[in-house]
């Protein structure tokens, strides 16, 4: 599952004209399967909203992530591997995350070409609102991406200038498989035993 957390102090808030729920263009991600939660209000004027979406295939990752960062974005070649045995299961996630080589490469303009005409369309100078994003983007941007795997958790800040490469693995053990292999050696221990108990000399007859 890809989970992604936008929180928006009362500034951010203005800037999309006070109603985030119409300020936030989300129906490409809509049209694609993302679930996207009704906008939370927060102190002093804020907001949150969050986009989920689901996926059954380890290859999938990639695509999923792509539909959320864009070819530009901040997460990029993002893979997932799954490995199985009889008696254990491998993940090992690999990426890279870069929100640029400065603040004005964490504003999303480079990322939406058509960011600037909606925003005109809307009375809006895109140039004005470029600028104050940049402006702000190095102290009020916190991006933080969490990898959680089976039996793993990693975490990291990113900051525009400082690309950080992405490769976590886990291992964890199947119980289950685990359990009835030791049940079956169980079993056959016991039924080994009964053989030969039933074994006894003179027991077996051959030919003269």
């Amino acid at each position: 599952m890809v989970t992604a957390r936008f929180v928006l102090d009362r500034e951010a808030v203005a800037v999309l004209g006070g109603t985030v729920g119409e300020g936030v263009q989300t129906s490409d991600l809509a049209k694609v399967g993302w679930e996207i939660t009704p906008v939370r209000p927060t102190s002093g004027g804020g907001a949150e909203v969050e986009v989920t979406k689901a996926f059954h295939r380890p290859g999938d990752l990639g695509v999923v992530i792509g539909e959320l960062a864009g070819p530009d974005g901040p997460l990029r070649g993002f893979t997932l591997e799954r490995h199985r045995s009889f008696l254990n299961e491998t993940y090992r996630l690999r990426g890279a995350a870069d929100v640029g080589p400065g603040a004005s490469a964490a504003t999303g303009f480079a990322n939406s070409p058509d960011l600037s005409g909606r925003l005109r369309d809307a009375g809006v100078d895109p140039g004005r609102v470029e600028a104050l994003l940049a402006g702000r983007a190095a102290e009020g941007l916190h991006l933080r991406l969490v990898v959680a795997l089976p039996g793993r958790t990693r975490s990291w800040a990113l900051l525009p200038g400082s690309p950080q490469p992405v490769d976590v693995a886990s291992s964890v053990g199947e119980r289950t498989r685990a359990a009835l292999l030791a049940a079956a050696v169980v079993s056959g221990l016991a039924a080994l035993a009964r053989l030969r108990q039933r074994a006894t000399p003179g027991s077996f007859t051959g030919l003269p």
